[in-house]
């Protein structure tokens, strides 16, 4: 027998109707794969502990469990409809969760899209072997440096890519600003340090 919206939300607490109603088709959609995972752990966390009452309860019921309250247990429905509940939102979330995941695995292994038009875009191709110049070193390689050029090897070139730091941060002048403005206040202080 379907279950109204309202009868469902009375029997659940605050958190576990926001966990509960974010499974629905249309909010299902809007979650990462981050966010999923952490809902698939709350789920399932939440019907196993409603399925371990509903069994108590029942137990209780029956006469075979001494009561764990001053009352005792006369029945589990809504304990059982709860774990249904967290049962159907955590089918949800984890089919979700494979979609997302299949779109994910289809994205990377899709090959490169190669641009009609003025622009052609580098597609992936197996490494070639650079020719060797005299005296078996590389090639140099003119690269821009915090805006100037500067000769560097190939190899350099690759470290310094890696390393990303502060070559990377010189690009933003943001940061540059923010160094120029540290550096002068230092000077002041030192200045004043030496008064002293």
């Amino acid at each position: 027998m379907p279950t109204s919206l309202t009868t469902k939300m009375s029997l659940l607490s605050e958190p576990e109707v926001r966990l509960v109603l974010s499974s629905t088709p249309g909010k299902v959609t809007e979650l990462s794969s981050r966010e999923l995972r952490g809902r698939i752990q709350r789920a399932r966390r939440l019907m196993k502990k409603y399925e371990d009452l509903a069994r108590i309860q029942r137990r209780e019921a029956l006469r075979k469990r001494v009561p764990t309250r001053s009352r005792r247990a006369e029945g589990n429905a809504n304990t059982v409809r709860k774990a249904r509940y967290f049962q159907q939102a955590l089918t949800r979330f984890e089919k979700r969760l494979a979609q997302v995941e299949r779109m994910a695995a289809r994205t990377l292994t899709r090959p490169p899209r190669k641009v009609v038009g003025a622009r052609r875009t580098r597609t992936a191709t197996p490494a070639r072997k650079t020719p060797r110049a005299s005296g078996g070193r590389k090639p140099v390689r003119r690269v821009r440096a915090a805006g100037r050029t500067a000769t560097a090897s190939v190899r350099e070139t690759r470290t310094q890519r890696r390393k990303g730091g502060a070559r990377k941060q010189q690009g933003f002048t943001a940061v540059r600003r923010n160094a120029h403005a540290v550096a002068r206040n230092r000077r002041t202080q030192a200045r004043k340090d030496q008064r002293r």
